[in-house]
């Protein structure tokens, strides 16, 4: 401001250096400002930015800390070990079609006891045996 003649490029480098490293400082060097004005406006910008990620940051942070005051009684789970997959589907596209009907195959590897039968599950003493599932 007490410098006559200061030719503006000048002063807006000399603004534009001390600005920490960022992706502000990025946007500067890769697109330089024209005046003051859209220093300003610009400037303006990336602050709206970044208050609305800090807003979203606290938004979930508070979320996530009520989840984890709801599950407080649930066990956690276990780690390193995956009880449930999920389906991933078919592994191959095409398999080989049956030339046996399935129930021939499925006594068969029962007989052979590679597959173990069923029990049947004893009906409790109290039950009513009008019902059936």
């Amino acid at each position: 401001m007490g410098i006559k003649n200061l030719n503006p490029k000048i002063s807006m480098h000399h603004q534009i250096l001390p600005i920490v490293p960022g992706r502000f400082t990025e946007s500067l060097i890769k697109r330089p400002p024209y005046n003051m004005e859209e220093l300003r406006t610009r400037a303006t910008k990336f602050m709206q930015i970044e208050e609305h990620i800090d807003y979203h940051m606290k938004t979930q942070a508070t979320t996530s800390e009520k989840e984890r005051e709801a599950n407080k009684g649930i066990c956690p789970p276990m780690t390193g070990i995956h009880r449930y997959r999920p389906n991933r589907g078919p592994r191959f596209h095409n398999y080989t079609p049956l030339t046996v009907p399935r129930g021939k195959v499925l006594d068969e590897a029962l007989q052979a006891e590679l597959i173990l039968a069923l029990k049947q599950a004893q009906t409790p003493r109290n039950a009513d045996t009008a019902k059936r599932c």
